[in-house]
């Protein structure tokens, strides 16, 4: 007696019956003819095989349920498959498929279409989730699947880290409205009261920017079913990204269509040889700006990490060296980060580095769309290479320009 196919094992031969067909069909239309008498034969066959598959997954599945069994998702999703799928011309698998469609739909205002099949939309991050409605009376265990491409950036931006937040799926331009203080008064008992409301104008507005980043894997590593690998995909993926991000962030870029503003675009005020009073200078400025609250830090280049261990706060050296910790430490009660992004050749003789303290909480990065991948195995097909080239939507910058100070040092 044959041995009963597992669930897994049914929508495998599913995909398979799937894939005959469509060679049937691609043959047809390639050859400008109708289908043969075997060819309408099989795709009978195909068809009522693969309702015999439906109809058994249901009734595997609804005695699960009512067996109170853990209810497993259809399949999960892969990115690095959903590559290797694309790259071979491959149809995609029902989870990779449902999450295309997902992407494709929230990429529209952003990309024509990908129904050329020479790009991959996938979401930068959604959550795939069964509903408990069901499982609640008859005990299913509802389980919760991920897909996240931000969770491996995150830890490489160092202005997360600071605090800055990442708001993703956006759509649209958006704006952070600039929103006076409110009018506030003492009266007598019976005098009216004076207009209190506060002046709200419209801000700055951002507008997604298309950033590009090309990753190269080799083969052999991409076509590897193990779950080490798919993370590592990701992770070489989201350095790139993040590099760029934060080499854009800490630029001198300014009133650029193409890159968003970066936090040098002006030069800093405050320069020159690094001491204590500079550093507390820093703190001061925000403070009078009313800006010393919420996720405060100071970012600088490592460089002046460095000069920091080994410069005291006063000629006696009784107030011990600027800087205290190993790796990231504290700088004037602060948490001090670093970032090789930050500038170097500040000023004009390009001999100062690049220090920021403020509020963090008042920086965002945006991302909008989708992410558009396409997969060029030809440019290094020699050295056994494949290219990813990535196309994303971001822009970011300061919500509140009175939360930031910057200088520069040597």
């Amino acid at each position: 007696m044959a041995k009963e196919k597992s669930i897994t094992e049914l929508r495998d031969e599913k995909r398979s019956l799937a894939t005959q067909a469509q060679g049937i069909i691609d043959g047809a239309r390639n050859e400008k003819r109708q289908f043969t008498d075997a060819e309408n034969t099989q795709l009978g066959e195909i068809q009522v095989r693969m309702a015999e598959i439906n109809l058994e997954i249901e009734t595997r599945e609804s005695e699960n349920r009512g067996k109170g069994q853990p209810h497993t998702p259809e399949e999960k999703f892969s990115f690095r498959r959903a590559l290797v799928n694309q790259l071979n011309h491959q149809p995609q698998h029902d989870a990779e498929a449902r999450m295309i469609d997902e992407a494709a739909r929230a990429h529209a205002p952003y990309m024509a279409s990908n129904s050329d099949g020479g790009n991959l939309i996938l979401p930068m991050n959604t959550r795939a989730a069964l509903t408990a409605t069901a499982g609640a009376a008859t005990g299913v265990v509802i389980d919760e699947d991920q897909m996240e491409m931000l969770l491996p950036l995150e830890p490489n931006l160092v202005l997360t880290r600071a605090g800055a937040r990442i708001m993703n799926g956006l759509r649209g331009n958006i704006y952070w409205p600039n929103v006076s203080a409110a009018t506030v008064s003492w009266e007598g008992e019976n005098d009216e009261a004076k207009d209190g409301a506060p002046t709200i104008s419209k801000g700055t507005v951002f507008s997604p920017k298309r950033l590009t980043s090309i990753v190269e894997i080799s083969r052999q590593l991409l076509v590897q079913e193990n779950a080490s690998v798919e993370a590592l995909v990701r992770r070489l993926l989201a350095t790139a990204i993040a590099q760029k991000l934060e080499n854009t962030a800490f630029s001198k870029a300014a009133h650029d269509n193409k890159i968003p503003d970066g936090l040098f675009q002006k030069a800093p005020e405050i320069k020159g040889s690094m001491t204590w009073a500079q550093i507390v200078e820093m703190e001061t400025k925000c403070d009078t700006n009313n800006a010393l609250f919420g996720n405060l830090a100071y970012l600088l280049n490592p460089k002046l990490i460095g000069l920091a261990k080994t410069k005291v706060k006063d000629a006696s050296g009784a107030g011990g060296f600027i800087f205290t910790g190993n790796g990231d430490g504290t700088l004037n009660g602060y948490r001090a980060l670093r970032s090789n992004n930050i500038p170097s050749n500040l000023q004009e003789a390009g001999d100062e580095y690049g220090a920021i303290f403020g509020n963090w909480s008042d920086f965002f990065i945006g991302q909008w769309g989708a992410m558009d991948f396409i997969t060029d195995p030809y440019t290094k097909a020699g050295q056994a290479m494949v290219r990813i080239i990535v196309n994303s939507y971001w822009n970011m910058g300061k919500v509140r320009d009175d939360s930031f100070v910057t200088a520069s040092f040597k």
